[in-house]
């Protein structure tokens, strides 16, 4: 189902879908407006319900994957098996955990689907831009407005008592949504970003919608900031990689750990003793060459840790960029065999990997696959995939 035009946001996606809605025997033009992951974004009492409803309106077969109403059927099959009806928000976890397998479901199909919870973590919002990748779908999001707490609390009273947010909560809501602009979420990889106008007597962000660079200009309406943008969000992409690379490298150093636990454990067993061949490739490079009857120890760790450090920080920008998962931990494994062997016999410390003996060809590997898949497990645990690129999936 194509989606309909956001109200309030005078965009150019938005003024195409307007224009194509009547087109052909179906409505909307699919050529010209096809599916779409839409992303509302906004703190409880922000007005996302509301704009649900206009959005049904103008699209009625468009298929909504809503928290609240995940929750009301969990609680409704409660009431209808006899068992003890619990508070609504009590079925949260539950009802994520549906939304995920719906939303992958009607990706999976070409459907796109909207989203309809508040989104203000990260992690929210990541899952949805995971979905849209692997269903080769854009992903848009709907930045409502950045109201102040009294008003959130004002709308929340006139709820039935049973659907009320708690007071603390919607003081978390606000903080978070004060912290997002739409240059934010276009870092997160958002495609569009349609920001709505505040209401009449709120003070808050202007509305508008922002696109990704490369796309056209908003056209009648709302305010495309794009120019205004440009330079930070190009900023914003070298922060977030900076970022990625710093949390890879502490990754790292979890995989050099777990590598030396199990280097400990696997020498206990074959009595195989300590290898000084890093400190030695460590000091060759430096110019300081060393004999092989030396055990430089602080040029070992040196090696060893740096090393583990610096190709995490790699590990960390794949994660960042999409390269993740079981090829990624198999490719960082090639790339970290490559450094240590380009360097161990760059620096004449070491021989070739094809004339040791089998065994300790086989230790080798196996401890370093130890290391890039425990760096590989936590980098892509600190770090979402914000810059996932949806280009160059074809050959030309």
């Amino acid at each position: 189902m194509p989606p309909p035009a956001v109200p309030g946001c005078g965009c150019r996606a938005c003024a195409e879908r307007t224009r194509s809605t009547g087109a052909g025997p179906g409505g909307a033009d699919p050529a010209r407006a096809a599916p779409v992951v839409l992303v509302l974004v906004g703190a409880a009492g922000s007005g996302k319900t509301t704009l649900r409803r206009r959005l049904l309106a103008a699209a009625p077969q468009l298929p909504v994957v809503s928290l609240d109403d995940l929750r009301r059927e969990l609680r409704a099959a409660d009431a209808a098996a006899g068992r003890p009806v619990r508070a609504l928000q009590a079925y949260s976890l539950p009802a994520v955990r549906r939304a995920q397998r719906r939303c992958q479901a009607l990706a999976g199909l070409g459907a796109g689907y909207l989203a309809d919870a508040t989104h203000l973590r990260r992690a929210e919002r990541v899952a949805h831009l995971r979905t849209a990748a692997a269903a080769h779908l854009p992903a848009e999001a709907v930045l409502l407005p950045d109201l102040p707490p009294a008003e959130l609390l004002r709308r929340d009273a006139a709820r039935p008592a049973d659907e009320r947010v708690p007071a603390g909560v919607l003081a978390r809501h606000a903080h978070r949504r004060s912290l997002l602009s739409a240059p934010a979420l276009l870092a997160d990889g958002f495609a569009v970003v349609h920001e709505l106008p505040s209401p009449p007597g709120c003070t808050t962000m202007a509305g508008g919608c922002s696109r990704s660079p490369g796309t056209a200009r908003a056209k009648g309406g709302g305010t495309d900031v794009v120019a205004a943008v440009g330079t930070q969000r190009a900023r914003s992409r070298g922060a977030v990689l900076v970022s990625a690379a710093g949390r890879g490298a502490l990754a790292g150093l979890a995989g050099v750990a777990a590598m030396t636990v199990g280097e400990k454990a696997e020498q206990a067993l074959t009595h195989r003793p300590d290898s000084h061949v890093p400190g030695r490739a460590l000091l060759g490079l430096l110019g300081r060459p060393a004999g092989d009857a030396q055990r430089p120890v602080l040029a070992n760790h040196a090696m060893h840790w740096g090393t583990g450090a610096t190709l995490g920080a790699l590990r960390g920008v794949w994660s960042v960029l999409g390269m993740r998962g079981p090829r990624a931990h198999l490719a960082h494994t090639a790339v970290r065999l490559s450094f240590d062997q380009t360097a161990e016999n760059l620096s004449g410390a070491g021989a070739p990997p094809h004339t040791w003996p089998v065994r300790e060809q086989v230790v080798d590997v196996v401890h370093k696959a130890v290391y890039s898949l425990v760096t590989g497990l936590v980098a892509d645990r600190l770090v979402a995939p914000r810059l996932l690129s949806q280009r160059g999936t074809d050959s030309h």
